[in-house]
């Protein structure tokens, strides 16, 4: 039970609801149905992703994370090294049966959309590509990942080449709501030594990339739905006060906001959708 609750603190519970969305919304774009197979990938999207994105994410982070106060439960925690073998494990369970899912489907574009976004969420915190020290990169990683969740869910309708461009736009909106994460830690990043977009490029330039992301979808994306518009009109007008005022308490509280209206935004998007 004490191990099942440290699996549980290490995945996130508020974050199990964000890949399933995307997942969702990819079915629905790619005019598919719900399937045997559709719903257990879904369903594996929730606990067991979150599992394997942040249990590592916390084993190669644990430098920062100890000497981050943010660090206690619903954000995560300091993953004590002694557990680092164990939810590695339990990593790389996550990471086959969620492989196996996508094996059964037989679907070309499934598996690979799969295959990478395994890699990249891997590899992300994990040497020795790690691309979290990457800058920029970093940031690229997660929009990519947005991408390839999106890609699971809408290989079970169409083909690649029916992926609208408008996918691409929300991918490097997602890169940007990154970049903007990356302010919040700035300091124990700092102190810890680990290279980010922020402490790397800086906490203003960090605010300007995800501003001129947003606005440039907002513009050039041919984004229809008015939920989704107004919800990138608040992320630019966000990104610029950040930028304006990189305080790291500040963007911190910007960011909770956005997370929840992202929830908020999609689930609405979903249901109007339906």
């Amino acid at each position: 039970m004490n191990r099942f609750l440290l699996l549980l603190k290490t995945s996130r519970p508020i974050f199990w609801l964000v890949a399933p969305l995307v997942f969702i919304g990819g079915l629905i774009v790619g005019e598919a149905k719900f399937s045997v197979l559709s719903v257990i990938q879904l369903v594996l999207l929730s606990f067991p992703y979150s599992l394997f994105v942040f249990g590592i994410n916390d084993i190669y982070d644990y430098a920062s994370d100890k000497i981050n106060s943010r660090k206690k439960f619903v954000e995560g925690i300091a993953l004590q090294p002694r557990y680092h073998e164990f939810v590695k494990h339990s990593v790389l369970i996550a990471g086959f049966v969620l492989l196996l899912s996508s094996l059964f489907t037989l679907n070309i574009l499934n598996i690979m959309s799969m295959i990478l976004l395994l890699f990249l969420s891997y590899y992300y915190s994990s040497k020795p590509l790690r691309f979290k020290e990457v800058p920029l990169l970093d940031s690229i990683t997660n929009g990519l990942g947005f991408l390839f969740v999106a890609l699971l869910g809408f290989s079970f309708g169409s083909s690649i080449e029916q992926l609208p461009i408008k996918a691409l736009f929300v991918a490097g909106c997602v890169s940007a709501m990154h970049a903007l994460t990356t302010i919040v830690d700035y300091q124990v990043d700092k102190k810890a030594k680990v290279k980010t977009f922020s402490t790397v490029l800086g906490k203003r330039n960090a605010a300007l990339f995800a501003l001129l992301i947003f606005i440039m979808t907002i513009i050039f994306s041919n984004i229809l739905s008015i939920i989704i518009l107004l919800y990138l009109a608040i992320c630019a007008l966000s990104s610029l006060m950040i930028m304006i005022y990189p305080n790291e308490k500040f963007s911190l509280v910007v960011n909770r906001i956005l997370f929840v209206l992202f929830l908020i935004t999609i689930a609405s998007y979903l249901i109007f959708r339906f």
